[in-house]
């Protein structure tokens, strides 16, 4: 009785579950099947044979053959079933419009129009490229001899598409060296897996929409050399896997965010170029991944920010051309232990000495200072920049004698000291920089004779001693070095040389 019973319960129960089968068969979640592309392989070709006669194909540097298999000619990749899914045709001498058939290559993932001289309008069409990862049109190089090279630029013109926008797989987007105008559509910050958005060196304008801030995963974002307006907007702080700002030459305006400093991977933010005003803000100390930062060119104002020594990872530092900078040289940057560039020139307003510190700056290849307000003397403690290659100091009220410490900068090739209230005598030491290959001591207050040990410079291209009161003679070496170019304010050779004749052997 037990058992029967037992399987009676058991003969329900199953029952009950085939009952419920038909309802967990409707509510499952359907099997996904890959859905087809839109078109044909026919399709694909057609659209292929437009971009060709569109862009002067029988002018190509590699024109392709109409017998051929679509796989077969230059720059056309294929899947397995024969659809198009890479378009490169970079330094192939494209010539015209962009064909609106190229938005029905379905399947393209990669398109590279890159070197090209492309005019027109970017077809709407484009937006239909659901598949797309990479859209690169720039602009192109023509060369001139072995090494010249000249950026033509495109012509593509009109505005941005905000189709663009509809490309949800979008990694890459660069468009550079044209003349698109308008607005930035502001639906380019959905593109959610955009890593590089590259819009340089065109004629765009409005204000930088702050959606692009939306962009989650952008490594790097290139505005320069256009006609924006605006400020910078704070939602750009946003981007916490951002590596590389640049919006140089722009028009930018108002005060940089200090949200800025909360992007801590980024690695190089260029601002300089625009109208940028207000101080420097102390939050940008916090960008511990900083390599680079030049916000030369703007109107900033207030003092330079001593937290900036906190930026370890520094290799760059540009804050030239800002006119209305004050205050003291932050002792502090002394610190920056990786730094290969501190440009500080056309800051007339900087003022207190040189620090001394600037002498630990061990990786220093590049230093520039000018202002009317500075004093003192050059720091001896400069000539421990062992790896210093430039080092410029136009510094009105700099007096004193020129260190010998200077001597010990093996590796200096361009010495600018001029119009200074330097004095005293050059030092033999400089006769020890056998790299240097100009050397500008002129309108200063320097006298006695040249040393002799100068003529061991026997690689200097450029040298001007004039206007000061020096005596004796050149060394008589100097007559091999070829100062033909040698021009300055006299703009002639020998005048440059402070009037003195040759010594004898």
């Amino acid at each position: 009785m037990a058992v029967a019973k037992a399987l009676r319960l058991a003969a329900a129960g199953m029952l009950a579950i085939l009952a419920l089968l038909p309802a967990m068969a409707c509510n499952a979640e359907p099997t996904s099947t890959p859905r087809p592309l839109p078109g044909s392989v026919e399709t694909d070709r057609e659209a292929l044979i437009a971009l060709y006669y569109a862009t002067n194909g029988e002018n190509w540097e590699n024109k392709w053959a109409s017998g051929a298999p679509m796989d077969q000619w230059h720059g056309v990749t294929t899947d397995a079933n024969g659809r198009v899914t890479a378009l490169a045709l970079s330094e192939n001498n494209l010539d015209g419009k962009i064909p609106p058939e190229l938005g029905n290559l379905a399947g393209l993932s990669q398109l590279y129009f890159g070197e090209s001289r492309l005019s027109g309008e970017i077809p709407p069409e484009l937006g239909n490229l659901i598949n797309l990862e990479s859209l690169r049109l720039s602009g192109g190089l023509q060369s001139f001899g072995e090494y010249l090279k000249l950026d033509l630029g495109n012509q593509l013109s009109g505005e941005i598409p905000p189709e663009l926008g509809n490309l949800a797989n979008l990694e890459h987007l660069e468009i550079k060296n044209s003349k698109l105008s308008g607005e930035i559509p502001s639906e380019l910050g959905n593109l959610a897996n955009l890593k590089e958005l590259i819009l340089s060196g065109s004629e765009l304008s409005g204000e930088i929409p702050p959606e692009i801030g939306n962009l989650a995963n952008l490594e790097s974002l290139r505005l320069s050399g256009n006609q924006l307006s605006g400020g910078i907007p704070p939602e750009l702080s946003n981007l916490a896997n951002l590596k590389e700002l640049i919006l140089s030459r722009s028009r930018l305006s108002e005060e940089i965010p200090p949200e800025l400093g909360n992007m801590a991977n980024l690695e190089s933010l260029n601002l300089s170029g625009n109208q940028l005003s207000g101080e420097i803000p102390s939050a940008l100390s916090n960008m511990a991944n900083l390599e680079s930062l030049n916000l030369s060119g703007n109107q900033l104002d207030g003092e330079i920010p001593s937290a900036l020594s906190n930026l370890t990872n520094l290799e760059s530092l540009n804050l030239s051309d800002n006119p209305r900078l004050s205050g003291e040289i932050p002792p502090e940057l002394g610190n920056l232990a990786n730094l290969k560039e501190l440009i500080l020139s056309g800051n007339q307003r900087l003022s207190g000495k040189i620090p001394p510190e600037l002498g630990n700056l061990a990786n220093l290849e590049k230093l520039r200072l000018s202002s009317d307000l500075l004093t003192g003397g050059i720091p001896p403690e400069l000539g421990n920049l062992a790896s210093l290659k430039e080092l410029s100091l136009r510094v009105y009220q700099l007096s004193g004698e020129i260190p010998p410490e200077l001597g010990n900068l093996a590796n200096l090739e361009l010495l600018y000291l001029y119009k200074t209230q330097l004095s005293g005598e050059i030092p033999p030491e400089l006769g020890n920089l056998s790299n240097l290959v100009l050397l500008h001591l002129h309108e200063n207050q320097l006298s006695g004779e040249i040393p002799p040990e100068l003529g061991n410079l026997t690689n200097l291209e450029s040298l001007r001693l004039e206007r000061n009161q020096l005596s004796g003679c050149l060394p008589a070496s100097w007559r091999e070095l070829d100062l033909s170019t040698n021009r300055g304010s006299t703009n002639r050779p020998n005048l440059n040389l402070g009037g003195l004749p040759f010594c004898f052997e």
